[in-house]
């Protein structure tokens, strides 16, 4: 009632607050070109953003922790538009990740694959990793959790363990010194899906977030396919 009140005092212009809970990849990457047009076309909503782990973000919606939670996921058709456990699950947009690693010594040189950071053990794009170089070394590698992008690097920086993070965290020369994209190993496609209690009726904030976010980031790629559920060959 509040919701609604406050959106015919505001004549229709979106307004009140949205609590986006979002894992540490999508915060640290993936959320600024979409808050700073939030910030600009909707001056009257008041984002509150929470880094969560995977599993947080769905309980945290379930409880209505959160109005929005955003996740990772690589079951781009069977979470398109539906609903599971209660809550509704649609895929707004797309996300390259890459396996990165520190940069070796010497031509030749192996890098430290059985080792590997993970950002969030429950995330999608953090799977992709740990199961091909289970595959290829018929054991799974050891993992360490670093809770941020940003840690990950530093840590493959000094030679700790290869990370999958988002291009956009070494694309266009971004990149830590000393830290190379590792073409022996999968890149992967992942989406972004957005997490909603199940219900028609949405705020006029809730709505004009989820939009602003599918237009802001341009959607799926046109004809974009199924991503593979087993680990992709090197």
């Amino acid at each position: 009632m509040d919701e609604m009140a406050a959106a015919l005092k505001n004549k229709g212009e979106p307004a009140g607050r949205v609590v986006v809970g979002a894992t540490a990849p999508l915060m640290e990457y993936e959320l600024q070109e979409i808050v700073r047009e939030c910030r600009y076309r909707y001056p009257r909503i008041h984002l509150s953003l929470k880094v969560m782990s995977t599993g947080d973000v769905e309980a945290a919606v379930a409880s209505g922790g959160v109005d929005v939670g955003l996740t990772f996921t690589r079951d781009i058709e069977e979470r398109k538009a539906g609903t599971t456990g209660g809550l509704l699950r649609e895929v707004l947009f797309s996300v390259p990740f890459v396996p990165v690693g520190p940069v070796a010594s010497r031509a030749g040189a192996p890098s430290p694959v059985d080792r590997v950071l993970v950002v969030d053990p429950d995330c999608a794009s953090q799977e992709v990793l740990p199961q091909h170089l289970a595959s290829v070394l018929g054991e799974a590698p050891t993992l360490t959790e670093t809770g941020s992008t940003r840690g990950a690097l530093g840590l493959a920086v000094g030679g700790l363990g290869v990370a999958m993070v988002p291009q956009a965290a070494v694309g266009c020369g971004s990149a830590p010194e000393g830290l190379a994209v590792i073409d022996s190993l999968p890149s992967a496609l992942v989406h972004v899906q957005a997490l909603l209690l199940g219900g028609d009726w949405r705020s006029p904030a809730v709505s004009a977030f989820l939009s602003l976010a599918r237009r802001t980031r341009g959607g799926l790629p046109a004809g974009a396919p199924e991503p593979a559920a087993d680990p992709i060959p090197a």
